[in-house]
């Protein structure tokens, strides 16, 4: 079964797209374009013809189907109210900018079957990573310039980590040396 299909493959011909009001396709790219409601974006799976092995040729080969669409958490260059950019709100959400710019996140599968991990592994989990610089300079791209100002909470946990006086670069204080 599975050689015929590939040997139908081949001989695809080019997609159309049904009429649609241009003025209701407002995408640039796929994703815009599989939302619009003008366009019947419903799967539909071709029949296979048993005898012959091809495919009948009065449907539709190819469809734009809703699951092709790549889930993606890029930034709004410009909202459509103010012209501003605006923040990924998963970034928020998922990580916490340190006073000094670094980024920390927790570990992933943190809250996930924990009965079966160890206690060991329980406590490694429960620890924070610090981002990469690559990774900080992505972050910094993706919020704006309000969760990039230092912000100063009661009782907060992350207090000695504010700090980096190890590094010229980020340090604060003079280096006193003896």
């Amino acid at each position: 079964m599975f050689r015929s299909v590939f040997c139908v493959v081949r001989n695809i011909r080019p997609l159309t797209i049904p009429y649609c009001n241009t003025a209701s396709i407002i995408a640039n790219n796929f994703r815009n374009l599989c939302t619009t409601n003008k366009i019947n974006l419903t799967p539909q799976l071709p029949s296979l013809n048993i005898t012959s092995g091809h495919l009948s040729s009065n449907q539709h080969v190819l469809t734009i189907c809703s699951n092709m669409i790549i889930p993606t958490r890029s930034v709004t260059k410009f909202s459509l109210k103010k012209g501003k950019r605006k923040t990924v709100k998963a970034v928020i959400h998922r990580f916490f900018r340190l006073h000094w710019g670094g980024w920390i996140r927790t570990k992933a599968g943190r809250k996930k079957r924990l009965w079966k991990k160890s206690s060991a592994q329980k406590r490694r989990l429960r620890q924070h990573v610090l981002c990469n610089a690559t990774q900080n300079t992505l972050l910094d791209k993706m919020v704006t310039k309000f969760w990039k100002r230092p912000k100063y909470y009661v009782d907060d946990p992350y207090t000695p980590y504010h700090s980096r006086e190890e590094y010229a670069f980020t340090r604060k204080k003079p280096l006193i040396r003896d």
